[in-house]
């Protein structure tokens, strides 16, 4: 095999070898033993800022004394017979990082010496990529790095959904999540992402309607050097060449321009990509969950989304109910955010029943984003925030000045206690009976409410839980 491998690069031209190291990514630069310049290929010219026709008339001292150079790492490397590094800055006032390695005869005496340099900002630039690559090929691989999706659902139309969802994220087609704005759509995808056979796999996001138009064809497929101004000298990867094999969810992808939506069709339909600037078609194993809370048929309509890339993407469509038609998860969700936030802020709020009730009479247009937020603030401060609207309540009808007092039907305390006893009532239908979920929606304990159960002798069902 050695052999054959040798017989092979002997067949290789001289213009054949001068295109593999005019394709090197670095500057290659050779010398003979005395310094002298036999060899420069495109990009040593350019960093040098000097034709090789001038430059094999000169040596690596006289390179130095006209200025080309601040420092010779070649001629380090001859007088010291040794492996040198330096970085010098050439007459265009870029940093360059050089590394010069001296070829010795049988008889120790220098034959060439090989020098590979890189601009110091493109080295940075290399660095910086590689971390990046670095921190999600540990995210792919650690699950502990895998943030864990918990879903609040007790609505019963929610947990309908929640269940199509374990069984959609088994498969590999795509899925299209519709519904308000703050419905939860990111959160749904990151669960399905974890129930499926990618769960270990990258996942990686991007809100459609934050990137430029210009700038999201190189977001999503790459580009290579020099594609564009102001693009990364070394070229990019796009998030479809990061997530190969892992899932890419795409938010808001009613923002897409009609030619990224081509692109996107075209990945989509035969998983190929090119990057910006590029020549070479690259394969994409992506899983992709798409999300928009726009009317995607009627922009098909004005012509302001593609219908080929809608069916593409509604192979199994997902509509998100709003908060406002979810309204057992009200509560559930405000449990839950008053324990993430008393935690985070080291607090001990709890939710009283007339605060529970205010929330759950409110059309929370913001959804469950307003609902968090509204939260929090209660947490940290210890009242609730202004609503954005009115409850949905009736005005009570204004009270004539004229009209006699009437003796009150009841005690205070007896108003109290038939209040008491109808919203338990209340909890306990919305809840099917189940004690534990309606001590929560009530904001007291479960041994509390068992005790008011029996004082108006309530209906109920039993519940075992801890």
């Amino acid at each position: 095999m050695e052999q054959e491998k040798r017989i092979h690069l002997a067949h290789l031209t001289t213009a054949q070898y001068d295109a593999i190291l005019n394709h090197c990514n670095s500057n290659i630069f050779v010398t003979d033993g005395q310094g002298l310049i036999l060899y420069a290929n495109d990009a040593a010219e350019r960093a040098l800022n000097c034709t090789f026709d001038k430059l094999r008339r000169m040596d690596v001292y006289q390179l130095r004394e006209a200025g080309y150079t601040t420092h010779s790492s070649s001629a380090d490397a001859i007088q010291s017979k040794r492996k040198s590094f330096a970085v010098y800055r050439n007459n265009l006032g870029e940093e360059i990082a050089t590394t010069s390695i001296p070829v010795l005869n049988g008889e120790g005496q220098i034959e060439l010496v090989v020098t590979r340099s890189d601009e110091v900002g493109s080295i940075l630039a290399q660095q910086k990529e590689l971390d990046r690559y670095r921190s999600l090929y540990q995210q792919m691989l650690t699950r502990s790095d895998i943030p864990s999706v918990t879903l609040i659902a007790e609505d019963p139309r929610m947990k309908e959904i929640v269940e199509s969802l374990k069984k959609y994220a088994q498969s590999e087609a795509t899925i299209l999540l519709t519904g308000e704005s703050g419905t939860g759509k990111e959160v749904l995808a990151g669960y399905i992402r974890q129930n499926s056979s990618r769960s270990m796999d990258a996942f990686l996001s991007v809100n459609c309607a934050a990137v430029p138009n210009e700038l999201m064809e190189s977001e999503l497929f790459g580009y290579e050097k020099g594609a564009f101004t102001g693009a990364n000298r070394e070229g990019k990867p796009g998030l479809f060449e990061l997530a190969n094999g892992g899932t890419i969810f795409l938010d808001e992808v009613g923002e897409l321009s009609l030619l990224a939506q081509s692109k996107l069709l075209r990945v989509l339909e035969s998983g190929e990509f090119m990057r910006v600037g590029g020549q070479k078609v690259q394969k994409a194993d992506v899983r992709v969950i798409a999300a928009t809370n726009r009317d995607l048929k009627a922009m098909i309509e004005q012509k302001q989304f593609r219908a080929d890339l809608y069916y593409r993407l509604c192979v199994l469509p997902v509509e998100i109910p709003p908060l406002r038609e979810r309204p057992l998860d009200i509560g559930a969700l405000a449990w839950h955010f008053l324990t993430v936030f008393n935690r985070k802020h080291r607090q001990e709020r709890e939710l009283p029943p007339g605060l529970l009730d205010g929330l759950r009479s409110y059309s929370w247009p913001g959804n469950i984003r307003e609902l968090r937020n509204t939260m929090e603030n209660y947490v940290i401060t210890g009242d609730l925030p202004p609503l954005a609207e009115e409850p949905a309540h009736p005005a009570p009808e204004p009270i004539p000045e004229s009209a006699p007092w009437a003796e009150p039907a009841f005690s205070l305390r007896e108003a109290i206690e038939r209040t008491e006893k109808a919203q338990i009532q209340a909890a306990l239908q919305l809840t099917g009976g189940d004690v534990e979920q309606a001590a929560r929606q009530l904001g007291i304990h479960r041994s509390v409410l068992y005790k008011k159960i029996n004082k108006y002798q309530l209906r109920h069902r039993p519940s075992y839980g801890g």
